[in-house]
């Protein structure tokens, strides 16, 4: 909104405000001088005169640029021609405070507050907030700087603060971070991608390929790009249509920048290119059966679950002889998993599910040869599979899978217990002899991704290593492991050069302190940085927080690895609120700075932030992973409660009357299922979470078969203790806790009645809660806009029950009315 004659638009009385602040100085963006256009006749052929308003539509781009100078409190601004300046200034609180802009003598303005157009009703969040007045003077105007922000208490407020700003949730979401890190097969080049985001959440991209040994830039797209490696060599292959539509494959030389027609009018459609060039292998998906118009018989538990009765098969297309050959059919779906190095077979799975029988995914694997289209079934129905590839020789194969699979060949957890479904790990499945081998014993991180190179014949894997994600060296022959030394501890994205006896390893990632690092370097050698992102000098201006480890001895004996976050600002001598995470589902919490939760960025709004890695998340071996099943949260909610209590003991610095604690998912179950346990929590937000076990065992798109690793073999009839006893829900009497729940309206992995239930029971109760819903996202908050109301939401929520500073939600939610002395909640009384 555009202000004129802003005295009489903003005449509030002074005497209604208790605190004026003077803004004595701003910096200055110009000025910048028009002429006034030649005016050909007072009106144009609409009808409209001359309105200046034009110098606002068309110089925005003023907002961008550098501050030239200062501008003090009284400086005169009027010119004789129309000028335009951009005057900025800064304001800083460690609260939430509502005040009023009052610019009393700039007829023309229009308001900015943190790069986004704004009326002069201020709502400062903690931290530091821009405010910007982009303005139009001329000598008909007695302009001149004299701003005040007006407010009922503005005490702690700063204007110009000295000093570097906290931390905060707009650092980690905006400006550059890199994605999508590539090394050519032989290592001569490397690819990777940096996405730059905007305030308003737009993004933009820059993808870069280049000479490793150099870094001279080969080629650069101004978009997305993942490179498209030809197996063995490090050129290029990409699709692009002729001007009759047809799409045509081509192979890019980068040294020489020569394309090469390799085939034209190829079929549409995604492909794997075989190592040898000679032909394509296609997923082709063939939609599902249909019922009566307007009526779905589910003949299946996952039926209900959108394109579930769509079927995938595998064609092989002959680049030679034009030739596309089916090499599957059925009424299951057919993934392609790799093909040998000779390019003279393949390795394919489905997946087969039985309610009836447990457990009830299992998977088969087989191997085609491509010329006789003779098929092998190398694995039979195993469960608890996820992937597969082929060795180098082609003789062998490198299995993930869980401790469940191969007959328990690989299971180290003790008698009593389950293995957890989700701890994987690695087996070599020799092809000839039919022979299994764990190849990870008494090892104890998760597996996620791996490759076996060519090149030094090792296998290498990242891993859930504990808090941390590590990259590590396998040698299949001796079995030896070995953790590779990197400057960063949370690898995000790695790739080696898998054809060299010495690969090359380009890696991007974090650690607790530092983000948004990529490094480039010889694999298990000293690694070099690389890239455009100066991490440090962008964040020059920043006041980053401290990281530190603590590990605490459980009562049942084994140690309890954890970290947490301080303020950049920490003073020891002061008690500090405090906020409590834990893990969802089985993964543990990553130590990095930026992350999804921006759990480092609470440390602005005045808080300690705990991250407890209670019993059952994986990465710390078979035995602590497999204490999340059959449990529903019992020993995982001993580990919280006795952690959070010797962390007080121990640090005297926390409030212990002030503690609040959240959690997303199986975590968002934590979060309620601890209110109904313990009493040491001031507050407690639930994102997503489950209220009742078995309503999302059947209503969750993944519940039940989440249930064969949450509680395999248990059933609401076989174990009803297991799902009504803990299930916050049928305990909702024990909770007096204010309870923040959060759900998006799309959730297809934990339905929003999982919250409304509990919401409900509550409600009947008269206990302190409040439930807020986000319009088309679904288990995580995706969108910007919505995701950065999502992070408003939960500070405010923090703010009025651990600092006793209700005045920010009370802003987004006038409506509320919290008794806190008797912990009721009256909404719209």
């Amino acid at each position: 909104m555009k202000h004129f004659l802003a005295t009489l638009l903003l005449a509030t009385p002074l005497t209604s405000f208790a605190d004026t602040i003077e803004v004595k100085q701003a910096e200055m963006v110009g000025p910048v001088t028009f002429s006034s256009p030649y005016i050909v006749s007072e009106k144009n052929q609409k009808g409209q005169t001359f309105n200046q308003q034009e110098f606002f539509n068309n110089n925005t781009a003023l907002l961008q640029e550098k501050s030239m100078g200062t501008i003090h409190r009284g400086a005169a601004l009027a010119a004789e021609a129309p000028t335009m300046r951009v005057l900025r200034f800064k304001l800083r609180t460690d609260r939430f405070i509502s005040a009023k802009l009052n610019v009393r003598t700039l007829a023309y303005h229009t308001t900015y507050v943190n790069g986004q157009e704004a009326n002069n009703s201020l709502r400062l969040k903690p931290g530091d907030t821009t405010i910007e007045l982009l303005c139009l003077t001329n000598k008909t105007n007695k302009d001149s700087f004299f701003v005040q922000i007006e407010g009922k208490d503005l005490k702690g407020l700063q204007v110009n603060a000295p000093g570097k700003h906290l931390w905060s949730q707009e650092d980690i979401l905006l400006g550059p971070h890199y994605w999508g890190a590539s090394v050519s097969p032989n290592g001569h080049y490397i690819s990777y991608s940096i996405y730059h985001t905007r305030k308003d959440g737009s993004a933009t991209y820059k993808t870069y390929i280049k000479e490793a040994k150099t870094q001279k830039i080969i080629r650069q797209y101004n978009d997305f790009v993942m490179p498209q490696w030809i197996p063995a060599t490090d050129k290029l292959y990409t699709t692009r249509k002729d001007e009759k539509g047809n799409t045509n494959l081509f192979s890019i030389n980068l040294e020489t920048s020569e394309e090469i027609l390799i085939a034209t009018n190829i079929p549409e459609g995604n492909f794997t290119l075989s190592p040898t060039m000679d032909y394509l292998i296609y997923n082709k998906e063939q939609k599902g059966s249909t019922d009566l118009e307007g009526t779905k018989r589910i003949i299946d538990p996952d039926d209900r679950i959108p394109g579930w009765r769509d079927r995938s098969d595998l064609f092989m297309y002959n680049l030679k002889t034009k030739q596309m050959q089916r090499l599957t059919f059925g009424d299951r779906s057919v993934n392609l998993y790799n093909i040998s190095s000779d390019g003279k077979k393949i390795l394919f799975a489905w997946n087969k599910m039985t309610p009836s029988k447990r457990p009830f995914d299992t998977k088969t694997i087989l191997e085609m040869e491509v010329q006789t289209l003779k098929v092998d079934t190398l694995i039979s129905e195993q469960p608890f599979i996820s992937s597969a590839s082929y060795s180098p020789d082609g003789q062998q194969l490198l299995v993930k899978a869980s401790p469940w699979s191969f007959n328990k060949i690989g299971c180290e957890v003790k008698p009593d217990q389950i293995p957890n479904s989700f701890d994987y790990r690695l087996y070599l499945y020799d092809i000839a002899s039919r022979k299994v081998t764990p190849l990870l014993k008494n090892f104890k991180p998760n597996v996620k991704n791996y490759q076996w190179l060519r090149g030094d014949g090792k296998i290498y894997f990242n891993t859930e290593d504990g808090f941390n994600v590590s990259l590590f060296c396998l040698n299949p022959k001796t079995q030896k492991v070995e953790r590779l030394n990197l400057p960063i501890t949370n690898v995000q994205q790695y790739s080696f050069a898998e054809n060299s006896s010495k690969p090359l390893l380009l890696v991007t990632g974090q650690s607790g302190e530092i983000a948004r690092q990529m490094y480039l370097g010889i694999a298990g050698q000293k690694m070099n940085k690389i890239g455009e992102i100066n991490f440090e000098k962008e964040m020059k201006d920043v006041a980053l927080p401290k990281c530190i480890d603590w590990n605490f001895k459980a009562s049942r004996g084994d140690t309890i690895h954890n970290f947490y976050y301080l303020p950049a600002n920490f003073d020891a001598s002061k008690k500090y609120p405090m906020i409590v995470y834990y893990y969802g589902g089985c993964s543990p919490t990553s130590k990095n700075l930026e992350g999804f939760w921006p759990l480092s960025a609470l440390t602005s709004q005045g808080y300690i932030v705990l991250i407890l890695e209670p019993s059952g998340a994986t990465g710390f071996g078979q035995e602590f992973a497999a204490r999340h099943v059959n449990t529903w949260g019992d020993e995982s909610s001993d580990d919280i409660i006795e952690g959070v209590k010797k962390f007080c003991t121990e640090h005297s610095f926390v409030n212990p009357k002030k503690i609040g604690c959240m959690g997303a998912s199986y975590g968002g179950f934590m979060t309620q299922y601890l209110q109904t346990k313990t009493d040491i929590f001031a507050t407690a937000i639930s994102h997503a979470g489950i209220s009742d076990i078995t309503a999302y065992w059947g209503g969750g798109y993944w519940g039940y078969t989440y249930g064969e690793t949450a509680e395999y073999g248990s059933f609401p009839w076989s174990n009803p203790d297991l799902f009504v006893k803990h299930s916050p829900l049928y305990n909702a009497d024990k909770i007096h806790t204010p309870l923040l729940l959060l759900h998006g309206t799309d959730d297809t992995n934990v339905p929003t009645n999982q919250s409304q239930a509990l919401y409900t029971a509550l409600r009947i109760l008269n206990r302190p809660t409040a439930y807020v819903t986000f319009d088309g996202e679904n288990h995580v908050i995706s969108k910007f806009k919505s995701r950065m109301a999502w992070q408003e939401i939960i500070n405010a929520w923090f703010a009025m029950w651990l600092k006793d500073e209700p005045q920010w939600w009370n802003s987004l939610y006038p409506g509320d009315c919290f008794d806190k002395n008797e912990k009721k909640s009256i909404i719209n009384k």
